[in-house]
């Protein structure tokens, strides 16, 4: 004998469905000790570790740049004595010869300690940004931040009375939190990779001993000069970025998901990805020497964001499936059917 079950029921079912998950995780995107996002968790960690590295790689850099001060001085003073130099000669060379050796090894051992030439070139550019664009910090925080509030609002809004267009909505705040991760790893990027050059790539200025190698030495501060200018102009588009999906967000509905919201969302979303992918790079290509369609560090190409976004389609699609098929089974131990079940289903087959 079949019994009807009260949509009530379903309710409640893809309600608990929802909640169990997440009631009692550990790891969550705000750490509630520190009350930092995951990415913030991530850059301070990372920035502690990566300074511990510049002891041990200067020391070997000293090494390098003395051992070859002693080969380029054997061959210089060696030549000079084969082609019988007058002593005028031996002083003016020697001369240069110790002008060049005390500058670069000058600018080993201040790059990330002593003066910090580089650190603070970094830094400089950093807080040039800051300042222009009126915020504290990268931003990348602030991005995805906005981007969460987003997802919560989309799962909030799921309702079994109205499942398409929930789960349309769902999706589509999914692609927005995608995008927005991506822009805020960019950011995340740029920083590591200015860590891993200033406390790793200081070996590169032990090259500086030879006058055959010094270009190592002086790319090394070229290539730091363009990650700081990077920094700089990415900082100074998150500042903007940052306000307008702040206030964005603000304007949309908390209660009901509304599609010409999201839709505006996700335009906006789409062409600040597309500034902080290729203006940083241009401005850096300055300095570096690099063309200007170059993509430069901290640059994802445009069909990742599309897999990232397919990817997160999928996986919704594959999450509404898989909830559908559990109220399905809750409904067939109560003994009963609805129509909700199958306006589930069809939701999940169109996302």
């Amino acid at each position: 004998m079949m019994y009807k079950v009260n949509p009530v029921v379903y309710i409640t079912a893809l309600f608990l469905m929802f909640i169990s998950t997440g009631a009692f995780a550990e790891l969550t995107y705000i750490d509630p000790a520190t009350n930092q996002g995951v990415l913030d968790q991530v850059v301070q960690k990372f920035g502690t570790k990566a300074r511990g590295w510049h002891t041990a790689l200067e020391s070997a850099a000293i090494r390098l740049f003395w051992t070859l001060v002693l080969i380029s001085m054997v061959w210089t003073f060696g030549m000079m004595l084969l082609r019988k130099a007058d002593l005028g000669d031996f002083f003016a060379e020697f001369t240069r010869f110790i002008i060049f050796t005390g500058f670069f090894f000058w600018l080993l051992t201040n790059a990330v300690s002593g003066h910090n030439i580089a650190g603070t070139i970094i830094e400089s550019m950093q807080v040039l940004g800051n300042q222009a664009s009126g915020q504290t910090g990268t931003g990348h925080g602030n991005i995805m931040d906005v981007g969460y509030k987003i997802l919560m609002l989309g799962i909030s809004n799921l309702s079994v009375l109205d499942p398409i267009d929930s789960a349309l909505a769902f999706i589509l705040s999914v692609i927005i939190l995608v995008i927005l991760a991506v822009i805020a790893v960019n950011m995340l990027l740029l920083l590591i990779s200015s860590w891993v050059l200033l406390y790793a790539g200081i070996f590169l200025l032990g090259f500086g001993g030879a006058r055959w190698t010094t270009d190592f030495a002086i790319n090394y501060f070229k290539t730091v000069l363009g990650i700081g200018i990077q920094l700089m102009v990415m900082t100074l588009i998150v500042g903007i970025g940052s306000d307008f999906l702040t206030n964005y967000y603000g304007k949309m509905n908390q209660n009901i998901m509304n599609f010409e919201e999201l839709g505006v969302m996700l335009i906006f979303v789409i062409a600040f990805y597309v500034l902080i992918s290729k203006l940083p790079p241009m401005i850096a290509g300055i300095i570096t020497g690099s063309s200007i369609n170059a993509g430069g560090v901290g640059n994802y190409g445009g069909g990742h964001v599309i897999g990232a976004a397919a990817t997160s389609m999928a996986v919704a699609s594959m999450g509404l499936s898989k909830a559908a098929g559990a109220i399905s089974s809750v409904a067939s131990i109560l003994g009963g059917g609805n129509s909700a079940i199958d306006a589930v289903k069809s939701a999940a087959s169109v996302a």
